[in-house]
């Protein structure tokens, strides 16, 4: 190749470079180039804020969810008590579905809130507000407690009554039941008590409303003081059954026992 045809060989090369390099440079798009990004400290907060934000709402609406769960929970519980009466199940029902419908409509808000100072306002009530498992999961279970225990003393005292009978055919058949006698009084006597003790912890917990507490919570401790006074009777109470029935089971076996009578 002679230097003429060179020099335009490169030439046209160097024109051709130079077209292409315009083009490429103008028509790259923005995604394929490289810029240097600067974030301002205003960005870096505001960034910061965001991801407080998103935390603050995962919290929230799992602690909404779990309280709204509970709550439906204990309205299976009011509904099974058998000592409420239809007015007081009512009441609590209605005060109960009142908590989940304000604790839905808080959901909502929270979960649209891109206000950090508001949102924080908004979780805090969460606790403040609802007073779920300061105040309505221990009342409601006092108060189941106290049910299920006064439907045991039912039970228990138609079973006291079958003893009582026992012990009578014993005495009139000769045996000494002194002691048995003596038990079925004390049983009595837990079991009255038991009675006084359940129905006084149902009462003083039914009027509780959460914009009383936390100044309602010694009621609550003192109704818990109630229950265990109950417990503590029933496991009496049914101490004494047990000894009377062993005493008439030994007291049969002597009766069956025939005696013999030696040969002269």
């Amino acid at each position: 190749m002679n230097n003429k045809k060179i020099l335009t060989f490169t030439a046209q090369s160097v024109i051709t470079l130079t077209i292409f390099s315009g083009v490429t440079a103008l028509s790259l798009p923005v995604y394929a180039q490289s810029p240097t990004v600067s974030v301002t400290p205003g960005a870096q907060s505001a960034l910061r804020s965001q991801a407080v934000i998103g935390r603050l709402k995962g919290r929230a609406d799992a602690e909404i969810s779990r309280r709204i769960d509970a709550l439906n929970g204990i309205l299976n519980k009011i509904n099974a008590m058998k000592r409420l009466t239809v007015d007081q199940k009512t009441t609590f029902t209605n005060g109960i579905q009142s908590q989940i419908s304000s604790l839905t409509s808080l959901k909502t808000k929270i979960d649209v809130d891109n206000d950090l100072t508001t949102l924080r306002t908004d979780v805090q009530s969460i606790v403040k507000s609802y007073r779920i498992f300061a105040l309505y999961i221990p009342q409601v279970n006092i108060m189941s407690n106290a049910d299920r225990a006064l439907a045991i003393i039912n039970e228990m005292t138609t079973i006291s009554t079958k003893l009582q009978a026992r012990i009578d055919a014993a005495k009139l058949a000769g045996n000494d039941t002194t002691a048995m006698q003596s038990l079925m009084t004390d049983r009595a006597s837990k079991l009255a008590d038991a009675t006084t003790q359940a129905q006084n912890a149902l009462n003083t917990v039914v009027p509780l409303t959460p914009d009383g507490y936390p100044g309602n919570k010694t009621t609550l401790l003192s109704a818990r003081t109630m229950l265990q006074t109950v417990r503590s009777d029933l496991k009496a109470a049914e101490s004494d059954a047990t000894q009377i029935r062993q005493d008439l089971r030994s007291m049969k076996k002597t009766m069956a026992t025939p005696t013999v009578t030696p040969t002269p």
